[in-house]
């Protein structure tokens, strides 16, 4: 039984840390001082303002005080908590409540509170509650204040009573007194604990005229049965037959003693709930259950460690109250008896007999090719906004990822984490699917509709690190040091490598081993995902690199064989399941792997970058294919944009390089820069990746709201123009992959060095000829057609006839083209407009355009100092075709008749620079 009876203080079913009062009882109408300890909060270390947030829990519940505002302002100095000098994370307050309030002190009967920083993005604690007292005589105990308690037989337990005024003490241990006082406010005993069993502690107090009670309960431990589980009994929940019982499996060497603890012991320890020892395993039949009715339970571990099942698929937290009804319906509350003083202790597990399973709908899916992935990376977190952070949302949009030419979606992390908001590479347990974006089912019909609409699905692993409260982690942990153990059979006490966090797992332990096998077959079979990228696979190693990064990414062979060990594992059970590292080391070790069969990352940011951003004549783009990496297999996931990197459009607005009128910094400048990469990334043989929102240019920084902290959606971004010009130029590029298999299977060469790039590519049936001008000037190059005669430019359709193989093209910068010589599909009009937008250019105006005849310039914008007289108009192949001189006046008409249909370039000088228009002749 827990305390009862007019406590002193408690703390809510949410509470991580200690709150105290002073008085003990503290009294509406006199004043009373509030001490909280936010050392094992979001707050601990904290330097700036802190602040006291309140609310009442019963009577009124919109009051007048000076805390119910947000973010802290002047307005808010009644509120502002004093840090204690000897300790920065204890905070005061002083304060009568009915002043502070406004209300009459009958109105006062429990306060919550919590502390928060200068605004709520600077961290909070917990929800704290206390009970206020008006004229009642009052008792409590005040040591101990952790429950439920089990102790050893004749262990000690110190025991402190406070009463809200003198009288009568009386201290009993099932019904018998074993200590008492007169007239007396405090009581402190020692009781030695008594046989196995629960007992029950309870103190009477009366001052004569009123009389008042508090109680609570210990159990003492018994000796651990051992005996073998039954067969077929794995670690986690085993559901029977029989939906009224279920049988509990826990690994935990080392340790002496489990009881499971929860909604069917009414979160008491019940000796009849202590688990059967088998060898290191602990288990348990839980009986008596309701069919298809939601448990939640927790195991004790040796007195002190409080765990929720690592093995469970649903796991309650305090912050599930901040889930909405809409993302998780019926969601079921934390339960008051999983609540601990520490906060790593609260979690807790779920159990449910006769679920209904979900029943799939696809599946004869068949996956992609390795080589022909085109990969989009998602955050469920941001992908839709707050408002749509679910997967029922995502299955909305599914066809709008279908529809340009994705046929694999990679979700970032969704097994449980800490908090509702993160990237995800903090999880803690990892059988269960974090409810912040869902149910099980939900994630379940998400993958399904995913396949139904041909789209495999690519879980982004986490099996590097693990956050506390992971069991495995907190049953062996050092919470002073906060790492683990050195006993802990699967964390390492310190990290084997650089850039890790959180506790560091130990890859070589067979403990490890037989955990994460199971993983990884749990979310390929029971959720049918069809694949993993492993995170930071790199850090699959016991080599000790933890003071040098370069020494860490050296060919390691322990590490090549346990990532051959676990993907042997994966393709016995699931021969077709994608294993993808992002490893990043030694190129002859990530040749081996791929040898092996797997899939790597490829990070071709900073090459793709640096080029967009228009610095460097010798910058290369080749580390994006895998035969420049002397490869064997096709595996390498080349990428310009993850999760991890800044966005290419914020680079080139914020820091792109020019040259006269033309700013790679212009926004429409910057968007045909975008196009130019696509175009040489996209037609590179082999598997692909593109970040969420890339397609459209999305240029919030990374470290807006803190670098893994929420990013705002912008699909208002597709009515703009020009980003909906970028989004189908990457809609085009990938369908040329899907539809072309020139482009994916065909002999491949380019020349990726240089700001003038070239791409070739044909098979027994196309050739492809891919220019583009990466520099910020206008510049010449040789298109090396493999063969003279008729060619179509793709993005405008044209017919163009070459005559001589290697006649240089001029290019001004940021224009390329992509030339076949079998006509292809032909994409919108326009998509890929002029090939710069500087000032002057947009002084320049063209119309009708596009023409059939006559091509009108009005030159008003201009004046006559800004250009000279002579102009040249070119074809696609920058072969000049016509060419003039204009007077200065306010408007002329050249007689473009003669000219054949297509896409032309109007040039005209002005002193050292040149203005460029394109336009379209019908």
């Amino acid at each position: 039984m827990n305390k009862i009876i007019l406590c002193l203080i408690f703390l809510s079913s949410f509470s991580f840390a200690q709150v105290t009062t002073d008085p003990t009882f503290p009294v509406a109408d006199q004043e009373v001082t509030i001490t909280v300890d936010v050392s094992d909060t979001d707050l601990a270390g904290y330097t700036d303002n802190v602040w006291l947030w309140t609310w009442i829990e019963q009577g009124a519940t919109d009051t007048n005080a000076p805390t119910n505002v947000n973010p802290a302002t002047d307005a808010q100095s009644d509120a502002l908590m004093t840090r204690s000098a000897d300790n920065g994370d204890i905070y005061t307050i002083t304060l009568t409540l009915i002043d502070f309030f406004g209300l009459d002190a009958e109105e006062i009967e429990e306060i919550g509170l919590l502390l928060k920083g200068q605004t709520w993005d600077d961290g909070q604690t917990p929800d704290y509650s206390f009970d206020v007292l008006s004229d009642q005589f009052a008792v409590s105990f005040t040591s101990p204040s952790s429950f439920p308690l089990l102790v050893d037989a004749s262990e000690s337990i110190s025991v402190s009573i406070a009463a809200s005024e003198a009288g009568s003490l009386s201290l009993k241990v099932d019904n018998v007194e074993v200590a008492s006082a007169i007239d007396a406010i405090t009581l402190d005993h020692t009781l030695l604990a008594a046989s196995d069993g629960i007992h029950e502690v309870t103190v009477e107090a009366s001052n004569g005229e009123d009389t008042a009670e508090d109680s609570f309960s210990y159990t003492v431990r018994s000796t651990t049965v051992e005996q073998s589980r039954p067969a077929g009994i794995i670690d986690g929940i085993n559901y029977d037959s029989d939906p009224t019982m279920a049988t509990l499996s826990l690994l935990a060497p080392m340790k002496s003693s489990v009881y499971v603890v929860g909604d069917f012991t009414d979160w008491e320890i019940d000796p009849a709930y202590q688990m059967i020892k088998d060898d290191e395993h602990f288990w348990l039949e839980i009986v008596g259950l309701t069919s298809g009715e939601a448990y939640a339970y927790q195991y004790l571990i040796d007195e002190e460690i409080w765990i929720a099942d690592p093995h469970a698929d649903k796991i309650l937290d305090t912050d599930d109250q901040w889930i909405p009804e809409s993302t998780y319906p019926g969601l079921m509350a934390y339960p008051e008896g999983a609540a601990h003083l520490d906060w790593y202790h609260n979690r807790a597990s779920v159990l449910q007999t006769n679920q209904t399973p979900y029943i799939w709908e696809n599946n004869d899916f068949e996956k992609p090719e390795k080589e022909d992935l085109i990969v989009y990376e998602l955050l469920v977190r941001d992908f839709l906004g707050e408002e749509n952070m679910n997967y029922q949302s995502l299955i909305d949009t599914l066809g709008y990822i279908k529809d340009l030419g994705v046929n694999t979606i990679e979700l970032m992390p969704i097994m449980e984490f800490n908090g509702n908001d993160s990237w995800g590479y903090n999880p803690t347990f990892m059988f269960a699917v974090d409810k912040a974006y869902g149910t099980k089912n939900d994630l379940k019909e998400f993958i399904d509709a995913a396949h139904g609409m041909g789209m495999a699905v690519i879980l982004d692993m986490v099996m590097n690190q693990n956050d506390i409260p992971s069991p495995y982690a907190q049953m062996y942990f050092d919470f002073d040091d906060f790492k683990p153990t050195a006993e802990n059979p699967w964390f390492n006490q310190e990290a084997k490598h650089p850039y890790n966090v959180f506790s560091d797992i130990n890859h070589e332990s067979s403990y490890t081993q037989n955990w994460l096998d199971s993983i990884n077959h749990y979310w390929l079979n029971e959720f049918h995902f069809d694949g993993y990228r492993f995170d930071l696979s790199k850090g699959f190693t016991q080599v000790d690199n933890s003071g040098s990064v370069s020494n860490w990414g050296k060919m390691d062979p322990t590490r090549i064989a346990l990532l051959k060990r676990m993907a042997d594992a994966i393709w016995e059970h699931t021969p077709d399941a994608y294993v993808i590292l992002e490893h990043f080391a030694d190129n002859d070790e990530e040749k081996e792997l791929s040898d092996y069969g797997m899939m790597l990352w490829g990070n071709s940011y900073h090459d793709y970058n640096e080029a967009a951003l228009g610095f460097g004549e010798d910058k290369s783009i080749e580390w994006a294919y895998y035969e420049e990496r002397g490869w064997t297999n096709n595996y390498l996931i080349s990428y310009m944009e993850s999760h991890d990197e800044e966005r290419q459009m914020y680079q080139m607005l914020n820091f792109g390089n020019s040259s006269g009128d033309y700013s790679i910094k212009n926004f429409n400048t910057a968007i045909q820069r975008l196009k130019l990469s696509a175009a040489f990334f996209f037609t590179v043989p082999g598997p692909k990746m593109f970040w969420q929102w890339g397609e459209f240019g999305y240029d919030i920084p990374i470290d807006e709201n803190g670098r893994t902290g929420r990013k705002p959606e912008k699909w208002e971004y597709l009515e703009n123009s020009s980003r909906r010009e970028l989004y189908l130029t990457y809609k085009e590029l990938i369908k040329l992959r899907n539809e072309y298999d020139v482009f994916t299977k065909g002999d491949f060469s380019w020349s990726p060095d240089g700001v003038h790039k070239t791409i070739h590519v044909s098979n027994s049936d196309t050739s492809v000829v891919i220019v583009g001008n990466f520099d910020v000037v206008e510049g010449t190059i040789d298109p090396a057609f493999q063969h003279t005669g008729t060619w179509y430019d793709f993005i405008s359709g044209s017919e163009v006839n070459i005559t001589d193989a290697n006649a240089n093209l001029t290019l001004s910068p940021g224009e390329f083209h992509i030339y076949t010589d079998h006509a292809l599909h032909t994409p919108e009009v326009g998509l890929v407009t002029s090939v710069s937008q500087s000032d002057l250019n947009e002084k320049l105006i063209f119309y009708p355009n596009p023409t059939a005849d006559y091509l009108n310039i009005n030159l008003t914008k201009l004046s006559p100092g800004q250009f000279n007289q002579d102009w040249t108009i070119s074809n696609i192949l920058g072969q000049e075709v016509l060419k003039g001189s204009i007077k200065p006046t306010d408007e002329v008409s050249l007689n473009v008749t003669t000219l054949p249909r297509g896409i032309y370039t109007f040039r005209l000088p002005q002193g050292n620079q040149i203005i460029t228009k394109k336009f379209i002749k019908n």
